[in-house]
C-alpha cells in the first residue's frame, strides 16, 4: 500500500513540475513573420492542443522557441525544405510533427463552414 501511495505521489509531482516548467502562453496573438505575409497565431483557441504538438522536441528536449528562430525554420524565402518556414506551415502531410495546415484541414473536414477562415490565404484568421 505504501509503495502504491509513494508511486502515485512521485507521478503527481513529476506531472506538476513539467506543467510548472512550461512557460505561460502569451495573451496576445504571436506574429509569425514570413517573407510575404505575417501569420497571426492566437494561443487561446489552440489551448486544447498540447504545446509539444507545435513546440516539438529539439534534440530530445522541450523547446518553446518560435518557429522562425535562428537554426530552426528560419529560411523565410524557400518554399520547400525542413528549414523553410513556409513549408513547415503549409505542408499537409509527411512531416515528423503536426503543422498548421494539416491540423486546420482536419478541422475543416469536420466543419466545412470554417474553410475560408482556417485555410484561406487572404482575409482568413491566419492572414487577416
Amino acid at each position: 500500500m505504501k509503495k502504491i501511495f509513494s508511486l502515485t505521489c512521485i507521478l503527481a509531482l513529476a506531472f506538476a513540475v513539467s506543467v510548472w516548467a512550461a512557460p505561460a502562453a502569451p495573451d496576445k496573438p504571436v506574429e509569425i513573420k514570413g517573407s510575404q505575409k505575417t501569420v497571426m497565431f492566437p494561443h487561446a483557441p489552440h489551448q486544447k492542443v498540447e504545446c509539444v504538438t507545435c513546440h516539438h522536441l529539439v534534440d530530445g528536449k522541450e523547446s518553446f522557441a518560435k518557429c522562425s528562430n535562428s537554426g530552426c525554420h528560419d529560411d523565410l524565402t524557400a518554399k520547400k525544405g525542413e528549414k523553410s518556414l513556409f513549408y513547415v506551415i503549409h505542408t499537409k502531410t509527411g512531416l515528423k510533427h503536426t503543422n498548421c495546415l494539416e491540423c486546420h484541414s482536419k478541422v475543416v473536414a469536420e466543419k466545412p463552414e470554417l474553410k475560408k477562415d482556417l485555410t484561406g490565404c487572404a482575409k482568413s484568421k491566419c492572414h487577416p
